[in-house]
């Protein structure tokens, strides 16, 4: 999946910011899978559509972005993935057309 570096670079700037004025400890550093990470961080969105939700519960993401942009930018991006959902892939139409 494709990331806007613009919004990648804004929300990791704001992630440094909101750590500092803080003073959040890190803790250790993942190495390794950090989707398989065990620690008691939440876990990181496995698939577009709960980190789509997670986007949108997310009040840093709505202080970073901004309230307009936050509610745009997940608009869109939830008009993606329903497109997305609604189409019928190549794999799905070789496993099943010649079954119905």
């Amino acid at each position: 999946m494709d990331a806007n570096p613009y919004l990648v670079a804004a929300t990791v700037l704001a992630g440094i910011r909101h750590g500092l004025k803080l003073r959040l400890d890190p803790g250790p550093e993942t190495t390794g899978n950090g989707y398989a990470d065990t620690s008691d961080a939440p876990p990181i969105p496995v698939d577009w559509r709960s980190a789509l939700e997670a986007a949108k519960a997310s009040d840093f993401l709505k202080d970073a972005l901004g309230t307009d942009l936050h509610r745009s930018f997940t608009a869109i991006i939830g008009a993606e993935y329903a497109r997305v959902a609604r189409t019928v892939s190549e794999v799905d139409f070789d496993l099943y057309l010649h079954t119905v």
